[in-house]
């Protein structure tokens, strides 16, 4: 066997490999270019403050879509990748400079809702605007029915808190934290405060129609009425009866008062309940004891689900 020698050569400069999901972004770019999006977010989005320097609202959204379609765990981690390649970055985009992380902070510190709104509506109406999709999709139940599921769902992320000092020889400190989070339910996840975001998923074309935030539990019946707002539109725009369209909500709503909210608009729901009290209705009481309408067994775990159907019960 021959011995073939081997030679390593090691330079000092730096060559540094192009992210993986910059082609991703490149795509998105182009995108939001041919449907005019960027120049409406810059036309129609205003957000005027002082020591912005050479940069603009559409600036700091960008350097945001890039962040969220890479995937970096943090916007830290997403500056270091990204820093050998500012320049293209921005450049898909139309614009010149990376802002720094630290003016990106200091913007959305500053941001108002006014303009979170304003960006939210340009997007839904875009959203609204085309159909990527030939059909939106559907299912149908045990009776022959067609229904449109949209997904509810509150999610939830916890923040953990280092410790303070506090001494009399220091000033009152302050959590940057308390601007965006609050104590609440954490759901298994560590931490002290927590912030919940409600997203409007379409459960067919796994189109986001919506996404609502607030500190600590959040106000999820506003959430809930916004997000019914948004579905009602996503329906008409696709002239789809209200009565079709069934929206799954969990047990956060399995309340009397938001499922009303709901069912007065003509949407269907399908809910975890709560209300165990319902239980206790002599209308429920006697389904429950006759044999279900339905049972069925899962192909694999063998787990079987027995269904009640009950007649409409004030």
């Amino acid at each position: 066997m021959e011995h073939f020698s081997v030679r390593i050569q090691i330079s000092e400069a730096s060559l540094p490999s192009i992210p993986s999901w910059l082609a991703e972004v490149a795509a998105f770019a182009q995108v939001l270019t041919h449907e005019e999006i960027l120049k409406a977010i810059q036309e129609q989005v205003r957000f005027a403050r002082a020591r912005f320097g050479l940069y603009d609202l559409i600036d700091f959204v960008v350097v945001l879509i890039g962040y969220a379609l890479s995937g970096e765990p943090t916007l830290l981690a997403f500056y270091e990748r990204l820093a050998p390649w500012a320049s293209p970055f921005m450049a898909l985009f139309g614009r010149n400079l990376l802002p720094h992380r630290s003016t990106l902070s200091r913007f959305l510190a500053a941001l108002d809702q006014s303009t979170v709104e304003a960006l939210r509506t340009l997007f839904q109406k875009d959203l609204l605007a085309r159909s990527p999709f030939s059909s939106p999709g559907g299912l149908f139940d045990r009776r022959g029915a067609q229904w449109l599921v949209v997904d509810v769902d509150g999610t939830r992320q916890a923040a953990r808190q280092r410790a303070l000092p506090q001494l009399e020889a220091l000033p009152a400190p302050h959590r940057r934290f308390d601007q965006v989070c609050a104590p609440g339910y954490q759901g298994r996840k560590r931490g002290e405060v927590v912030r919940t975001r409600t997203v409007v998923l379409q459960a067919h074309t796994h189109q986001f129609l919506g996404t609502f935030g607030g500190p600590g539990n959040g106000d999820y019946r506003s959430e809930l009425r916004r997000a019914v707002q948004v579905i009602t539109n996503y329906a008409t725009q696709l002239a789809l009866p209200l009565a079709s369209v069934l929206l799954r909500l969990d047990g956060l709503y399995g309340d009397a008062a938001p499922l009303l909210d709901v069912l007065a608009t003509g949407l269907g729901v399908i809910a975890r309940s709560r209300a165990y009290h319902l239980l206790e209705v002599e209308a429920v009481k006697q389904v429950l004891a006759r044999a279900p309408s339905h049972v069925s067994t899962h192909s694999e775990s063998g787990m079987t689900r027995a269904l009640y159907d009950c007649a409409s019960v004030p």
